[in-house]
């Protein structure tokens, strides 16, 4: 049932996906429990003018015994964006996540103040203080309800994981309900079982869903927690290792590791039931489970970007140079088939909807491509008998 201005309508759905925050109603309503807890510190925002910045600076960061303070460059209804992590003063009057009570001009001063910097607020525009929270929903389905995003974990903001964790789970989530619908079609001889299909979005994403939570909660605990060694390391060893930093940064090799890991790039399902190994196996590959990478290929034109290739709805089959068509791949609605010419072998990889591996072989495997795509419900539809 839907209420809005317009009045009240009933709509007959098959699944309903929760993405209505940390306070989710469907979470509830499915009774799905909840295993976390509130921070101790929390997020200070405000949008001010502050003198005593050189013109033309770019963003700043300070760390002290209280937290981290950062200053970004702003130009909207202030000059800059004040971020400030401190124990937290109690109620906020905000749900989690959501900006709450209006922080005082002196309060924040406080905070430049504390932080060694010698700003000075000259007009406040706005603030507001964040309460925080980490948890993860006790499961994402239940039946035909499911829950996604922050109605499915919440991570504190370190390294900025939520937005792209709700999107991957989208992703995952949404070809799945798809498949789950149409893979049905195929009659119960198919092989195809959509529960199992369903169930995986639990599997997959709740795995991932910890791993993050893990990398959000520590780096956390190293901006803003007050204990002893934590605020050790930002007033003592965080000025003395600084001079080290732009060496760091200096190796590419290092820095593009650290960007995958925190862009999610690294995130993977190798466990999942979904992720099959052929036989024989392709060496030299993604394994069933990864995120597929970028690449120039051919399919017997000039170089193109694979990710380009694969920006089409269902299942995408890469054949090397060499390996053989499979039939049935061939006749399914939801798979293009599309041959390296430029990769040389006999093998194949079949990539999800949503770009990862699901299977590979070295060398032509028809039965266990067939078995796998009845396993995600993309198998060829039976012939219609007049």
């Amino acid at each position: 049932m839907l209420r809005s201005s317009h009045g009240v309508e009933t709509l007959r759905c098959r699944f309903v996906v929760g993405c209505d925050g940390p306070d989710s109603a469907v979470r509830d309503c499915a009774g799905i429990g909840w295993r976390g807890r509130p921070y101790t510190e929390e997020v200070v925002l405000a949008d001010a003018d502050v003198g005593g910045i050189p013109a033309g600076a770019g963003a700043q960061v300070f760390a002290g015994r209280q937290g981290l303070l950062f200053l970004f460059p702003l130009g909207e209804q202030a000059t800059w964006r004040l971020l400030a992590t401190r124990a937290s003063a109690g109620n906020t009057g905000g749900s989690v996540g959501q900006p709450g009570a209006v922080v005082a001009e002196a309060e924040l001063q406080r905070l430049l103040s504390d932080a060694g910097t010698n700003a000075r607020i000259e007009r406040l525009a706005w603030s507001a203080r964040v309460p925080l929270r980490c948890g993860i929903a006790r499961r994402f389905r239940r039946g035909r309800l499911f829950v996604a995003g922050d109605a499915a974990h919440n991570y504190s903001p370190a390294t900025g994981q939520g937005m792209n964790a709700g999107i991957q789970d989208a992703v995952n989530l949404g070809w799945k309900l798809a498949f789950a619908g149409t893979g049905s079609a195929n009659g119960p001889t198919s092989g195809f079982d959509a529960d199992l299909l369903l169930d995986s979005y639990d599997a997959e994403r709740r795995a991932a869903a910890h791993r993050r939570l893990l990398l959000t909660h520590t780096s956390f605990w190293a901006e803003a927690s007050t204990d002893r060694l934590p605020s050790w390391l930002r007033a003592v060893a965080a000025p003395w290792a600084a001079p080290v930093v732009p060496a760091l940064l200096g190796r590419r090799r290092l820095v593009a590791e650290a960007v995958r890991l925190i862009s999610q790039l690294r995130v993977h399902y190798r466990r999942s039931a979904l992720s099959v190994e052929g036989t024989p196996p392709l060496r030299g590959a993604p394994r069933p489970g990864d995120r597929l990478p970028d690449a120039a290929v051919s399919t017997g034109g000039p170089p193109e970007e694979l990710h380009g290739l694969l920006a089409r709805p269902g299942v995408h089959l890469l054949l090397q140079r060499d390996a053989l068509p499979p039939a049935d791949a061939l006749a399914a609605d939801r798979v293009t088939v599309l041959r390296l010419s430029n990769s040389p072998g006999r093998g194949l990889v079949a990539v999800r909807p949503d770009g990862h591996v699901g299977f590979r072989c070295g060398a032509a495997d028809p039965t266990g491509l067939a078995e796998w795509l009845s396993l995600i419900g993309a198998a060829p539809s039976p012939p219609v008998r007049p």
